[in-house]
């Protein structure tokens, strides 16, 4: 599957909301279809196969955590990809979904380079699922570099970190996380934006002009509720955010869709 070519169903009630993301979408290649309900969603998906679902919560009739239960309940439907799409700003939503098998979510309205951002992977880590059977284990050990000036922070990261298998080494500035990135490889950076010495924005730049450096996925993980603060470190080149308090659902799904996107599990 070529992702620029990838077919994505847009399930949405608002019809502006669907008119202005198809055509966003298009713009970016992709194939793009639309329905305007939970049940028209299912009727399209018995004859067409999509890679990719956006699917709005909160819908009249049949809502979207109907219809991704009634996917995940249907043997042909159950792989497809989906990013639940909410205007509710609500941890405990994003978590219901993920745990019920969405593979993301976005909160309305959404930044565009994120939704890019979170559909790209979503679309790689299907084709990296398909490509490898999805069973056929990690190539190598994966190595996250945590970076946290709260020692509770880093302990709690840590032990949720070492408990999905994978190996951690902890930093409690920039600048000594700089040196270990300099010294070691390290598959993916979970970096803490307040700091002192050398904060998040400042290591992030570090990494970002070097060449070494400049291809490690970055998750920012921030206390800082506010979205304007967040897109412009996704501007700068952080891959993808988590807030504090960070729940362990919405952590391991960050992590597997960044590595599974790098093709390393």
């Amino acid at each position: 599957m070529t992702r620029m070519h990838a077919s994505i169903l847009v399930v949405d009630d608002e019809p502006m909301n669907r008119d202005v993301l198809s055509r966003r979408l298009e713009r970016e290649g992709y194939v793009v279809a639309v329905a305007e309900s939970g049940s028209k969603a299912l009727e399209k998906m018995s004859v067409e196969r999509f890679d990719l679902v956006l699917l709005d919560i909160m819908m009249p009739g049949m809502d979207g955590h109907e219809v991704l239960a009634t996917m995940k309940a249907d043997s042909t439907l159950k792989d497809t990809p989906v990013i639940m799409v909410t205007a509710i700003a609500d941890k405990n939503t994003a978590v219901k979904c993920l745990q019920a098998g969405a593979s993301d979510y976005l909160v309305k309205p959404f930044n565009m380079g994120l939704a890019k951002s979170r559909i790209h992977r979503c679309l790689a880590a299907s084709a990296q699922a398909i490509e490898l059977n999805i069973n056929s284990g990690a190539s190598r050990q994966v190595h996250i570099l945590v970076v946290d000036d709260e020692l509770s922070n880093r302990e709690i990261l840590e032990d949720r970190i070492k408990k999905i298998g994978y190996t951690v080494t902890c930093a409690e500035n920039g600048v000594e996380a700089l040196k270990l990135l300099l010294d070691q490889r390290y598959d993916l950076v979970l970096l803490d934006i307040m700091m002192p010495e050398m904060d998040g924005a400042g290591l992030l730049q570090q990494m970002k002009m070097d060449q070494k450096l400049k291809h490690v996925p970055v998750i920012m993980i921030s206390a800082i509720d506010d979205f304007k603060t967040i897109f412009e470190y996704l501007d700068k080149g952080a891959t993808d955010y988590i807030s504090k308090p960070f729940n362990s659902v919405e952590l391991y799904s960050r992590l597997q869709s960044c590595l599974q996107a790098t093709n390393l599990i």
